[in-house]
This record gives C-alpha cells, structure tokens and sequence, in this order.
C-alpha cells in the first residue's frame, strides 16, 4: 500500500526513495536488468498506473535501500480516469482526437524505474498519416523511436549503462520509406530524468570529458535541477488533456549526434554540487551504437 499527499509543501514531496549503491550493495556489479515494454494507460486509475510501477521496482528489490514509495513530487499532478499520448498519437498523428492510440508514450519512463535518465528522439511526425495501415499500427515493432536494448547496472560503482541500437533503428526507416512524409535529418533527443528525480537524484549535467560525439545546442556551464513531472496538460489538444511529462527544459531536451557511435555521461547528485568536480552520486551511460 502507498499514499498520496497533496500538500503544497515541497519538502513533504521530495523523494524518500534510495537505491542500494555503492557500499551498501548486494547485486553484482555487471547485472542485466529486465526492461518492460511500453503499454496502454488510458483512463486508468492514478493508483493503478502507479501500482505498476511499484510491482517494477519490487521486482527487483535487491536494489532499493529504502521502502519505494512514488514521489509526490514527480507523480501528484497525474489525475485519475484521464487518457494518455500515446505512441501512435505522438509519432504519427500528432495533436487531437488520434492524440491518444497506441500504448502510453510515458510507460516506457514509468514500467522501467531504473531506467534513471533515458533518451527521448526527436522522431516524431516523419510519417505520412496517409499510408499507415492498421497492420503498422498493430505491429509491436513498428520504429516509433529508439528503444532501449539492454540496461546493466554497476552498483558498487555506483553506475549503470543503457544501450540504444540507433543504427538498427534507421534500417526500420530505410525499410519503410514509401511511408515517411520526411526524412529524419538529425539524430536530436532530450532526456527524460523523472526516473533519477524519484530515486533522489535532483540534479545532473552531462559530461563533455566523459561523453563522446554529443553536443549540447544549451551552452550551460553548470548542473540542472530535474524539474520534470507527470502531470494533466493540453499539448495534445485531446478534449479534457491527457496525463503526460512536463516542463520542457531546454537545458536537457537539444542533444544532438554527432555520428555514430556515440555516448552521453550524465552524473547525478542528490543535492546541488558546489562545483562539477564534486563526485556524483551516481553516473548514468547512455550508449548510442
């Protein structure tokens, strides 16, 4: 059983979650994690969605140090009964009454917890809406973005690693290009760090020493709170909204591929680092091959 808390205060909302690292670890360092494919969440209860994302973390319980409670403050402003973008409705037809099909585009962030920081492309609306048929639509590997392959956690080292097959993902592209209204002309995505947030890592920055072919189009010098959350917006313009992430932050939502292939290093910390020399709490890998 968890709970819901409402309070304005901010402090209330913070995050009690704590992962098993470093020396308090008991998983070997090396370990593959499962990761759960995306799935529908339209109209279903708060608690229900949530219930799911709690049955993910214990099922892996060997990292958690804390007693895993969702964070007020990533996960209060979703509301109950409400649809949700969805895979189709964000990749293929964008705004509107169509905003909602497919599975849920944030189950991929909320069915795979551990999954602290992951990329989110900049794949949406390449495709003719005109030449989607319903076996596109009913194909569970129909290329709507970069999936993760594989997530491998060090928690001695306080490390983990995801491994995105982007090149594998053209190839679908180049297999389906009758299909495509554009081209996809860059290899540009955000990173989505609610995940990081729920486990009590409030701040990150991407590391340019540690990173290879990344740019950054934010020439920020210094690390960045994770303000995102899930919450009832308007971006779909689907009547009444639809639960979604927001804000956007430009800090973190313009990376960019340089050529392939290529890995972003993101460090993490609990709390602001005085200076970006401070060991992080935790560092994530996000490999691009």
């Amino acid at each position: 059983m968890f709970f819901f808390y409402s309070s304005i205060d901010q402090c209330a909302k913070a995050s009690s979650n704590s992962l098993k690292v470093g020396p308090l670890a008991i998983v070997p360092d090396g370990t593959l994690l499962p990761l759960n494919p995306p799935q529908q969440f339209n109209y279903m209860l708060r608690e229900d969605v949530l219930q799911l994302r709690v049955n993910a973390v214990m099922s892996f319980q060997a990292l958690i140090n804390t007693p895993y409670a969702p964070t007020a403050a990533v996960f209060d402003e979703m509301r109950d009964g409400k649809p949700w973008w969805g895979m189709a409705g964000q990749y293929i037809w964008g705004e509107g009454k169509r905003s909602i099909e497919g599975p849920a585009e944030e189950s991929r962030f909320v069915l795979n917890p551990f999954l602290l920081v992951a990329a989110n492309p900049w794949t949406a609306k390449i495709w003719n809406p005109e030449q989607i048929t319903e076996d596109d639509l009913n194909n569970i590997d129909f290329p709507y973005t970069w999936m993760p392959q594989e997530l491998k956690y060090w928690p001695r080292k306080r490390m983990a690693q995801v491994t995105y097959d982007v090149t594998a993902f053209n190839g679908k592209l180049k297999e389906l290009d009758s299909k495509l209204e554009r081209p996809l002309n860059n290899l540009r995505f955000g990173l989505v760090a609610y995940n990081a947030r729920d486990f009590g890592y409030n701040f990150l920055y991407l590391s340019p020493n540690l990173s290879s072919n990344i740019e950054n189009a934010h020439k920020g010098k210094g690390s960045v709170e994770i303000k995102q959350y899930i919450h009832t917006g308007d971006g779909s313009k689907y009547p009444g909204g639809c639960n979604n992430m927001s804000p956007r932050m430009d800090e973190i939502d313009k990376l960019d591929i340089k050529t392939l292939p290529a890995r972003a290093t993101i460090l993490l910390w609990k709390k602001r680092p005085p200076g970006l020399t401070d060991p992080p709490d935790f560092s994530f890998v996000l490999d691009f091959k």
